[in-house]
């Protein structure tokens, strides 16, 4: 763990995203939310997922977005994340500090494809 999980860091990795991921999700903001009884800037919006709406495809957002990204950040720097598509208005909502569910749990991965999907 790089940083030991706090408000602090958990507002610090969400802040972060808004700075320097922008080009690659798109326009994004930290939100307010309670954790622990406490209100706290840890959730990123991404008002509408670049990479969701240019692949078009649901399997693509949990299988090579949502899964991978969640892995990565919680093996590697220490902060569980839960990535949270919604898949009607293609918006995104990254939990910093909140476990993900098990993938049979997930409501993501119960999501049909879309119509215009050709898979």
């Amino acid at each position: 763990m790089i940083l030991p999980q706090s408000k602090f860091t958990r507002e610090l990795f969400a802040a972060f995203t808004t700075v320097f991921f922008v080009w690659l999700v798109g326009p994004c903001e930290a939100k307010e939310s309670e954790t622990n009884g406490k209100k706290e800037k840890n959730v990123v919006h991404i008002k509408k997922c670049r990479f969701l709406e240019e692949t078009n495809c649901v399997g693509m957002c949990t299988n090579l977005c949502k899964m991978p990204s969640q892995t990565f950040i919680k093996n590697s720097l220490g902060m569980p994340v839960n990535m949270v598509p919604n898949f009607d208005d293609m918006s995104c909502e990254m939990i910093f500090g909140e476990e993900p569910p098990a993938v049979a749990d997930d409501p993501a991965f119960k999501q049909p494809c879309y119509k215009l999907c050709n898979n």
